[in-house]
């Protein structure tokens, strides 16, 4: 309760499971630091398993990040840190015997912080939760930036969790892999002397900052295609809902490996490829 009412930059809740709608002095808390606009960050588990915690953030109006296998209780403000046995559970509050402990240093607070980063992707640098420049529908930047530079409107679409993409000149899809980490996935179709062109000539394969690209031979029914993928991990799990501050990353991201393969494609099209 302390470490949350004493938060004037930032709070992180990390806690797999959630439970707190009857809570009442500890979503006070929590008003109160929305009264005073300090951003509030959850991070819950990922887990099929785990529905009574995501219904409960979401009826608070709460938002929060889900991360599979994520096991660590951690609470955190910009002064301190508690490290603690003890889910956000008002259950455990009451009945449960727990251990916890608070960070006493600074090189204490930042070892903590520095797993967060690597392993939760929580951005210090700006404060937890801080928006990025883009906050619209990241979906319509993507269309308007490549109309805009292919000098035509070109089609896209949201199918489930994919986001589709066709330039005139290729098709494309995006999609968030969910395994040990959230990482976006972005594919086009290469044609099979394209393909082969790049398999012989590593040299002449893309480089786009940010993104891994790998080649993925077809068959049985399926096209040749280049991969990319975000070298960075994502906190948001599903396309449908990428959190505020990942938006223009996202969105950057897909449409410079787009342009970079249109234009591969053009160009190859030129070399009679």
């Amino acid at each position: 309760m302390t470490l949350i009412e004493e938060g004037d930059e930032h709070v992180i809740i990390i806690s797999p499971y959630v439970k707190i709608s009857k809570w009442y002095k500890l979503i006070k808390k929590f008003d109160n630091l929305n009264k005073r606009n300090i951003p509030v960050e959850f991070i819950i588990r990922d887990d099929k398993t785990n529905q009574t915690s995501f219904k409960e953030l979401n009826e608070l109006g709460i938002k929060y990040t889900a991360i599979k296998d994520l096991h660590c209780k951690l609470y955190l403000n910009e002064k301190y840190a508690i490290v603690s046995s003890m889910n956000l559970l008002l259950s455990s509050e009451i009945n449960s015997l727990e251990l916890a402990y608070q960070t006493e240093t600074e090189k204490e607070l930042n070892e903590l912080r520095e797993f967060c980063e690597r392993y939760l992707n929580i951005d210090f640098t700006e404060g937890a939760n801080t928006n990025s420049e883009y906050t619209g529908d990241w979906r319509d930047y993507v269309c308007s930036q490549l109309s805009e530079s292919v000098g035509k409107n070109v089609r896209a679409e949201q199918n489930n969790g994919s986001f589709l993409v066709n330039t005139g000149t290729n098709n494309y899809s995006t999609f968030i892999w969910n395994s040990k980490q959230n990482l976006l996935r972005i594919s086009g179709i290469l044609s099979g002397k394209e393909f082969d062109f790049l398999d012989g000539n590593r040299q002449n394969m893309p480089e786009i900052k940010g993104l891994k690209i790998e080649l993925q031979k077809g068959g049985n029914g399926h096209y040749d295609t280049i991969w990319g993928t975000l070298e960075l991990p994502l906190k948001s799990s599903d396309l449908n809902y990428i959190i505020d501050k990942e938006k223009s990353l996202v969105a950057e991201k897909i449409t410079e490996f787009i342009l970079e393969i249109d234009g591969l494609k053009k160009r190859a099209t030129h070399k009679n490829v």
